[in-house]
């Protein structure tokens, strides 16, 4: 499957909308990114960015939730026939707008 697809394919089944429901309440989530990514090894996988509330005090969030939110990602992943790897990572949107003043 070529790239765009795949990628294109992942922003599908972990559409905000979509997996929502599926998520706990806390920490709250307003989004979920997807981008191809190549891993350390060289290796093809996904990037998704998983966008918390501003107002989410991260010294309070419980371990077992974000546990959770990552077997979701990863299961909806694989259940959609995706083999790439999918590297998970939390951040606030004041950070996205940082990533973007540093480019």
């Amino acid at each position: 499957m070529a790239v765009d697809l795949v990628v294109r394919k992942a922003q599908d089944v972990l559409k905000f909308s979509k997996l929502k429901s599926k998520l706990p309440r806390d920490p709250k989530l307003v989004d979920v990114l997807v981008e191809d990514y190549v891993d350390t090894d060289g290796e093809d996988a996904l990037r998704v960015t998983m966008v918390l509330d501003e107002d989410v005090d991260v010294e309070k969030v419980d371990d077992e939730n974000v546990t959770i939110i990552i077997r979701t990602i990863h299961d909806r992943i694989r259940a959609a026939g995706i083999e790439r790897w999918p590297y998970t990572h939390f951040v606030k949107p004041s950070e996205l707008l940082e990533d973007e003043d540093e480019e």
